[in-house]
C-alpha cells in the first residue's frame, strides 16, 4: 500500500516536472515573467513537443526525456539569441500587488488542484483502467511512443490505421505522457490517471492567469481559479464522455494562450511574439479543434479592443501577422499534417433535447447528473448583475460572449440535426458534449464575477475588513455551501469512467498478463476490436492486430484489406488461403477473446471471431472466467 502510494506520488512529481519545466525555460527566455510565465509554461511545453516531436524521427532521434529537455534548452537559446539579435527595447510588465494578493491567487489554484486530484483519487485510485471507447487508443498511443521512441504524429497509424496513406494524429498529449512513463516505468493507466487528474489544476492556473492578464484584479483571478474545479461540465464530463483526454488538455490550456495574445498586443515584444506563436503550436499539437475554438474568443477580444479604441491599430495587425508567421514556420509539421491528413467522415448524433431543456442544462450544469449545480447557478446570476455594478468587469465581455457562443452552439447541436448545424459544429465532431465543455469556461468566469460582486457588497456592509479577507470569506462560504466545491458530485461523475469493466475487468487484465508470457516478441495477437482486447498493448505490452475499435464502413480503408478480411473471416482459418496468408504476414501466433464490450453491450463477437472452438487450426491454451487464449497451429504460422 505504501509502495503504491509512493509510486503515484512519484508519477505526479515527474508529471509536473515534465509539463512545466521545459515550457518555463522557454518562457523565461522570451522575457515573460510572473503569473503569465507560470500559466504559459504548460502550453509552451506542448509547443516544444509540437515542433520537435515530428522532427525527431526524421533526424533519427529517439524520443525520451533527454530529447525533450535538450530541445527545450536549444529552443530557449535560439529565442534568447533572436531577442539579442533584434535588440529592441522591451518594456518589462510587472504586477505591483501586495504579497497577500499573490498568495490569494496561488492559494486558489492550489485548492482547485487539490480538489481535482482528490476527485480523481477517489474515482480511480490513480491506478484504475479508464473504460469506454477512446481510452484504449490513447493508452496504446502512449505505450507505442514510450516503447518505440517514435514521436511522429503519423506513426500512430500503427495502432489501427496501417492502410491509411495520409494518417496524421496530433500527439503532443501522448508524447508528454509517454515521456513520464519512460522516466518511471509506471503502468499506462497510472500515468493517464495522474495526468488527467492534473488537468483540473492546469485549467485553474490557466484561467486565473488569463483573468490576471486582462483585468489585473487578484480577487477575480482567485475566484476564477477556485471555481474552475467545481463545474461538472469541464473537465469531469470530458474525462468520462469519450473519454476525451487530449481534448480536455487542450481546453485546459486555451486560456493561457489567450492571456499571451492579450500580452503580445498590449506589449508587442520579440519575446511575446515568439511565446504566443509557440503556444499556438502547442494547442494545435494537442488538439487542432481547440485552436479553432480559441479563435472565437480571440476574434471577439480583437473586436472589443478595436471597438474600444475606435480604430484598428497597424501595430496590432503587424503583431498578429508576426505571430502567424512565426507559428506557421515553427509549427509547419502540425499545419501540413492537419491539412493533408485524410478527413474523417462527418459524425452525427441524434438530437435528444428541446431548446428549453438544452439551455437549462447549459446554464445549470445538469446534463450528466440530472441535477443543477444550484450555488454555481446563483453565482452566475450574481455575475450578470455584477457586470453592471462592479468596475472593470467589462474587460471580460469578449470572454463571456465567447462562452455564450459555444452555449448557443451546444443548444443547436443538442436540438437539431439540420445540415447547417452539422456544418458549423463539425470542427468539434458535431458533439454537443464538447461544445458544452468549451462553453463552461465562460460560466467559470461569470461565476467568479458573481463571487466578487457578493464580496463587494459585503465590503460595503463591513468597510473595515481588508478586501483579501472579504473575498476569502465569501470563497469560504461558497466552499461550505457547495460541500467542497461539489467534490462528491464530480467524484461520482468521474467514477463512471472507472468501474471494473465493461471494457476491461481485472480478470480480463490477468488473462492479458498470461498472454504476455506466451506471445513471442515481435508477434501479433488476433483479437476482437470491440471486446476490450486492444488494451493488451497498453497493459501487457502485447501487440494486437486491432489496437482500437474501428467504425465500419468509414474506417475500412484505414484498417487495410488484410486486417479487414481477418475481421470478417478469421474463423475460416482452416479453409481460406487469404486468412492463412494474413496470419503469416502479420506473424499472428495467438488469438485472444474476452467477454468485454467497448460499448457496454453484450452483443457477442465480431463476425470472423465466432465459433473459434470449431476451428481445427486453433488450440485453446488458456481460459479464465472471462477470457480465452488460442494458439495458432505451427504449420499455419510457418507456412
Amino acid at each position: 500500500m505504501i509502495g503504491a502510494a509512493f509510486a503515484v506520488a512519484m508519477t505526479a512529481a515527474v508529471y509536473l516536472l515534465v509539463v512545466i519545466v521545459p515550457g518555463f525555460i522557454i518562457g523565461f527566455a522570451t522575457g515573460i515573467r510572473g503569473w503569465l510565465l507560470a500559466g504559459a509554461s504548460p502550453v509552451l511545453t506542448y509547443g516544444v513537443i509540437g515542433i520537435v516531436g515530428p522532427l525527431a524521427p526524421i533526424m533519427g532521434i529517439r524520443w525520451n526525456a533527454l530529447t525533450l529537455f535538450a530541445a527545450s534548452a536549444l529552443c530557449a537559446a535560439v529565442v534568447y539569441g533572436v531577442r539579442r539579435l533584434i535588440n529592441r527595447p522591451e518594456e518589462r510588465v510587472a504586477l505591483y500587488w501586495p504579497r497577500s494578493r499573490h498568495w490569494m491567487v496561488a492559494g486558489a489554484v492550489v485548492a482547485a488542484t487539490g480538489v481535482g486530484l482528490l476527485a480523481m483519487l477517489r474515482a480511480s485510485g490513480f491506478t484504475a483502467i479508464p473504460q469506454w471507447w477512446d481510452a484504449e487508443f490513447h493508452a496504446n498511443a502512449v505505450r507505442f511512443i514510450a516503447d518505440t521512441g517514435n514521436s511522429s504524429p503519423a506513426a500512430l497509424a500503427a495502432i489501427n490505421s496501417t492502410g491509411s496513406a495520409s494518417f496524421f494524429y496530433p500527439n503532443a498529449y501522448h508524447v508528454l505522457d509517454a515521456t513520464v512513463a519512460q522516466i518511471g516505468g509506471w503502468s499506462i493507466p497510472q500515468v493517464l490517471d495522474v495526468s488527467n487528474g492534473f488537468q483540473i489544476g492546469l485549467f485553474s492556473l490557466s484561467i486565473s492567469v488569463m483573468v490576471v492578464e486582462v483585468t489585473k484584479r487578484p480577487g477575480l483571478a482567485a475566484a476564477a481559479g477556485l471555481l474552475a474545479c467545481a463545474f461538472t461540465q469541464f473537465p469531469y464530463d470530458t474525462l468520462t464522455w469519450g473519454p476525451l483526454f487530449p481534448f480536455t488538455a487542450g481546453v485546459a490550456l486555451s486560456p493561457a494562450f489567450l492571456a499571451l495574445l492579450s500580452r503580445v498586443l498590449t506589449t508587442p515584444t520579440t519575446g511575446s511574439v515568439i511565446a504566443t506563436a509557440l503556444a499556438g503550436v502547442g494547442l494545435t499539437a494537442v488538439h487542432p479543434s481547440i485552436t479553432i475554438a480559441a479563435a472565437i474568443p480571440a476574434a471577439l477580444f480583437l473586436a472589443q479592443r478595436w471597438i474600444s479604441a475606435r480604430k484598428v491599430p497597424m501595430t496590432d495587425l503587424r503583431t498578429l501577422l508576426l505571430v502567424a508567421v512565426v507559428g506557421g514556420v515553427t509549427g509547419i509539421f502540425q499545419v501540413l499534417g492537419v491539412l493533408t491528413a485524410t478527413g474523417g467522415a462527418a459524425v452525427t448524433w441524434t438530437p435528444g433535447l428541446n431548446a428549453a431543456a438544452a439551455a437549462t442544462q447549459f446554464a445549470t450544469g445538469s446534463r450528466s447528473t440530472g441535477l443543477p449545480a444550484v450555488w454555481l447557478t446563483v453565482l452566475c446570476a450574481a455575475g450578470l448583475v455584477g457586470l453592471f455594478l462592479v468596475r472593470g468587469m467589462a474587460k471580460l465581455t469578449w470572454w463571456l460572449v465567447a462562452g455564450a457562443v459555444f452555449g448557443l452552439l451546444f443548444v443547436l447541436d443538442a436540438t437539431s440535426g439540420a445540415a447547417w448545424v452539422q456544418a458549423i459544429t463539425r470542427p468539434w465532431w458535431n458533439d454537443s458534449w464538447r461544445l458544452y465543455a468549451i462553453g463552461a469556461m465562460g460560466l467559470v468566469v461569470l461565476a467568479a464575477v458573481g463571487l466578487v460582486t457578493v464580496a463587494n457588497l459585503l465590503s460595503r456592509l463591513v468597510p473595515r475588513l481588508p478586501s483579501v479577507v472579504v473575498v476569502s470569506l465569501v470563497a469560504l462560504l461558497v466552499i461550505i455551501a457547495t460541500k467542497g466545491l461539489y467534490l462528491n458530485r464530480n467524484t461520482e461523475r468521474l467514477a463512471v469512467a472507472f468501474p471494473d469493466g465493461p471494457v476491461v475487468t481485472h480478470t480480463e487484465r490477468n488473462a492479458m498478463l498470461e498472454l504476455a508470457k506466451l506471445a513471442p516478441a515481435g508477434s501479433m495477437v488476433m483479437n476482437d476490436p470491440y471486446d476490450g482486447s486492444p488494451w493488451m498493448w497498453a497493459l501487457a505490452d502485447v501487440h494486437p492486430v486491432f489496437g482500437h475499435a474501428p467504425i465500419f464502413p468509414n474506417d475500412a480503408e484505414a484498417v487495410g484489406p488484410q486486417r479487414l478480411h481477418l475481421f470478417q473471416s478469421f474463423n475460416r482459418l482452416d479453409t481460406d488461403p487469404a486468412v492463412r496468408a494474413a496470419v503469416r504476414d502479420l506473424h499472428i501466433e495467438y488469438v485472444f477473446l474476452s467477454d468485454g464490450s467497448i460499448t457496454g453491450s453484450t452483443a457477442g463477437h465480431s463476425p470472423g471471431l465466432t465459433g473459434l472452438d470449431q476451428v481445427k487450426g486453433l488450440k485453446l491454451v488458456y481460459r479464465n472466467s472471462q477470457a480465452q487464449v488460442y494458439r495458432v497451429a505451427s504449420q499455419i504460422v510457418d507456412g
